[in-house]
């Protein structure tokens, strides 16, 4: 274990009071289930749970846990799945503050056994769903009596579980078997679609654009990817296989043609949920006739991004964080009071000054849809400032990274670029490894449609490109250390900065004369002028929305505003 672990976890274990384990190891409790739902019947039937052996962690004593899952009452038949965990904690009692070092699946249908094991920190790596050791992990009812140190009612997975037998001494055996999947969750390298180019290389766009040929990806495919960099997949149902037993991460839809294994498959650590991305909520605001027609203030824009992306993510849509929930019941699962949150998934969008709002409407992270050409940045700077000046690579990416790390910084979310078809191929490489060095999270490629497609070869050599540089250029956690910047410049709440036409916002005119378009020209010329001042004085900035607390933590603060 390593030692900042170590010392962490002894402070974990000191906060959390009255953590003495009252379970002996070789307790066993058989559980059936009393449905929550009315006049539904219970999709698992029984569980099985066992009080493991003792490790001993430095000074503490931790305790090994192991679960069964059955669709019948009969515990001598083969379980759906088991979970074993190891624990500093009484679990049963306080299962939102036990610390779980160690974490473990078995699947006896399809013979899968593994360990999930976090990077960073080597400890384990639990599934994302939100509050996951209080709803998936057992605890005793509030009130309920003891039978050799084991409750006599259990709550789990949405349902109550009343004690129809225990025991003592029962066997444990280590899984030697088990395969240890140690996953990084801070770094996501993938791409949204299960299926590659046939063509493997550019087609021309011009005089007519031309679309590709995808084929599915073959389990060849998959290790081709996984070699080169890939950590994160959008795959199919016949896909999952391959998956499973890599350390990477999936999404997968969930249907009646595609279901999955309950509970098996949410207990998978490496099993994201059928939402990768939450689709431009700020584009589609902006593409909205109920709403462009009328929208009239910046301060309009900026509260209702904020608002649809509240409404998406707590949505049971195909974008929503309660998608998954929905889709296992619609296949016939009796969840009872259990709600699956998907909750760790961030927006893709091309309006990276919107960044901030979204954040405060409750998006968990921000992928810029990365189609950057540098002379086109220069045009848009000198359209405000009035001065030519030729910005290296560098300079314009770091513009649209401030944005992306200054918006998600003060909600401690992450953020990303996804290179397109339209980048400049000659400044992807640098794209993806600033982007690192800033401490993205998300660093991903668009896969379809036209001359949005990145080709499967660029791709595999860009997933190479930066996996060697973050060999070259280790960092650390960015969870526990995000990467900071020197410099805040902050504008007024309610504003953000964009080069695109704000036709839109219609409180300017579309000749730029009246007095709302002077003071958003005003705005942007002072926003830009304090970049160009750190770029020539060689600072780092993050662009943030000044809100009283969005701009604590900094060295510098430059504040702009419209004022004459």
């Amino acid at each position: 274990m390593k030692p900042h672990v170590f010392w962490t976890l002894l402070v974990l274990w000191c906060v959390i009071t009255g953590s003495v384990e009252s379970a002996i190891p070789g307790e066993e409790a058989g559980y059936l289930a009393l449905t929550a739902r009315h006049r539904t019947p219970p999709t698992l039937e029984s569980v099985r749970l066992t009080r493991g052996p003792d490790e001993r962690i430095g000074r503490q004593t931790a305790g090994w846990w192991q679960i069964e899952f059955r669709t019948h009452p009969r515990y001598e038949e083969s379980p759906v799945c088991v979970v074993r965990w190891l624990a500093l904690g009484d679990l049963l009692l306080r299962s939102n503050q036990c610390v779980v070092l160690r974490y473990q699946l078995r699947v006896p249908a399809t013979g899968e056994c593994y360990e999930y094991v976090e990077r960073f920190s080597g400890l384990a790596l639990l599934p994302s769903w939100g509050q996951f050791q209080r709803h998936f992990f057992p605890h005793a009812s509030p009130g309920s009596g003891l039978q050799r140190a084991l409750p006599e009612s259990l709550e789990l997975l949405g349902h109550v579980w009343t004690m129809h037998h225990s025991r003592t001494n029962a066997q444990w055996q280590p899984w030697t078997d088990a395969k240890r999947l140690v996953l990084d969750r801070e770094l996501l390298i993938g791409n949204s679609r299960p299926f590659k180019d046939r063509e493997g290389a550019r087609l021309p766009q011009t005089p007519k654009r031309q679309d590709y040929q995808y084929i599915p990806y073959t389990a060849e495919d998959i290790q081709t990817m996984i070699q080169a960099g890939f950590n994160l997949f959008t795959i199919q149902l016949a896909q999952e296989p391959w998956m499973r037993s890599e350390p990477v991460f999936y999404h997968r839809r969930v249907d009646a043609k595609a279901p999955l294994n309950f509970p098996a498959d949410l207990y998978r650590a490496n099993y994201l949920g059928p939402v990768m991305f939450m689709d431009e909520p700020s584009i589609l605001m902006v593409g909205d006739t109920n709403i462009h027609r009328t929208l009239r203030y910046f301060s309009d824009a900026a509260a209702l991004i904020e608002k649809r992306t509240r409404t998406t993510y707590e949505s049971t849509g195909p974008y929503g964080s309660w998608h998954l929930h929905q889709a296992l019941e619609n296949t016939g699962i009796n969840l009872g009071d259990l709600r699956i949150q998907q909750v760790d998934y961030p927006s893709w969008e091309t309006l990276y000054e919107t960044t901030f709002y979204q954040m405060r409407g409750g998006g968990a992270g921000l992928v810029h849809e990365g189609r950057y050409q540098l002379g086109e940045f220069n045009r848009a700077v000198q359209k405000f400032t009035g001065q030519s000046r030729t910005h290296t690579a560098r300079q314009m990416l770091e513009y649209y990274y401030a944005f992306l790390r200054g918006g998600t910084r003060p909600f401690g979310k992450h953020w990303g670029t996804a290179i397109y078809g339209q980048c400049d191929t000659n400044l992807a490489p640098l794209a993806l490894t600033l982007a690192y060095d800033m401490g993205a999270r998300y660093l991903w490629f668009w896969s379809s449609d036209h001359d949005h497609h990145v080709p499967w070869p660029e791709q595999l050599a860009l997933a190479r490109h930066l996996r060697l540089h973050e060999q070259k250029q280790p960092r650390g956690s960015i969870f526990a250390n995000p990467p900071k910047a020197r410099v805040a410049i902050a504008i007024p709440d309610g504003y953000f900065l964009s080069f695109e036409n704000l036709w839109w916002v219609r409180v300017m005119d579309p000749e730029g004369k009246n007095e709302a378009s002077q003071r958003y020209q005003r705005l942007m010329r002072r926003a830009l002028k304090a970049i160009q001042e750190c770029w020539d004085r060689g600072w780092s900035f993050d662009v943030v929305v000044d809100d009283g607390q969005s701009t604590k933590n900094y060295s510098k603060i430059i504040r702009v505003n419209d004022n004459p």
